[in-house]
């Protein structure tokens, strides 16, 4: 997947430096806890007698060590965010506004939010199947209201997670579902890659790992080279302040995962990461980094053990 490069959507003044150390946000959503959005799910969950909706999103503040924040369902709710859609039926291939309202725990607008890695909110929408990946930066329009713009590729379920930091407050995660209209394509099965190397806008990028257990810190060490010389790739450039950013989402949609490089790295031929898995399972991870002013994504699928 390719990208250009964005101009930040507005500068603020406020910064904190939450995230100069390793950030992993974990999220950890009950199977009860989507809100839908005009789609089959929507019922699903009623019926279920789960009490979700647009206006009332679950999301939880972050616990944890300074390294790794995890994040139960329910845990604390000090910010609710609504979410809506237009049309109210997206459909695949045609634009859709996603709009996100963040309220604080007296129903009073959130009125500031600190950067992290230079965005205010970082959306990750992925189909149901993690076949389908996007990366978005809505746009604060003010009093707690954000805006982005999408097009969702193929029809069918999509998750979304949005995660922020409101001044004075620790790191947050809410999450929404919506399902698109359009035709649907075939499920794409999750099974483990035999070869952890990809090549992307003529980089080969290559992972390894550290021990994958559940519940254990590992490494996620990236090296870059390029595809025509197979040489180390020294040009590699920051992309949102740092040397990249992965995203790591479960087969199962429950946990979710924004993991940063360790801290005093800077865009090079190499890139190191640190996380936690919550887990067991199969989990699907993006890596995302910055070449020659184009941003590009490498996703690998891995097994974690109990």
């Amino acid at each position: 997947m390719k990208h250009r490069r964005h101009r930040k959507n507005r500068n603020r003044t406020l910064h904190i430096g939450l995230m100069a150390v390793l950030l992993s946000a974990a999220y950890t959503s009950s199977q009860t806890g989507w809100a839908a959005s005009g789609s089959a799910a929507a019922a699903t969950a009623s019926a279920s007698g789960a009490a979700f909706s647009q206006a009332g999103t679950r999301l939880t503040d972050g616990t944890g060590h300074e390294h790794h924040h995890a994040q139960e369902e329910g845990h604390k709710q000090s910010t609710t965010v609504q979410w809506s859609f237009m049309p109210k039926q997206p459909a695949a291939g045609n634009n859709t506004t996603i709009q996100l309202n963040f309220t604080d725990a007296n129903g009073r607008p959130v009125q500031s939010f600190a950067l992290n890695h230079e965005r205010e909110i970082h959306l990750i929408a992925v189909s149901s199947d993690l076949s389908e990946f996007q990366h978005l930066h809505p746009v604060d329009e003010g009093q707690g209201h954000f805006t982005v713009d999408t097009v969702f590729p193929k029809g069918g379920a999509y998750k979304l997670f949005a995660d922020f930091v409101p001044v004075g407050k620790s790191h947050q995660v809410a999450q929404s579902e919506v399902t698109v209209g359009g035709e649907a394509a075939a499920a794409e099965s999750l099974a483990p890659d035999k070869k952890l190397v990809q090549t992307a806008e003529n980089t080969v990028v290559s992972l390894q790992t550290g021990e994958l257990q559940a519940g254990k810190e590992t490494s996620l060490a990236f090296s870059f080279k390029d595809a025509a010389t197979g040489k180390p790739a020294q040009d590699m450039e920051p992309y949102l302040g740092a040397a990249g950013h992965v995203v790591i989402i479960s087969s199962d949609l429950r946990h979710y995962l924004h993991v940063h490089p360790k801290e005093g790295q800077t865009a090079g031929p190499e890139a190191l990461f640190e996380t936690a898995f919550p887990a067991p399972g199969i989990y699907k991870l993006w890596g995302q980094f910055q070449r020659h002013g184009d941003i590009f994504t490498a996703s690998f699928t891995i097994k974690v053990g109990e």
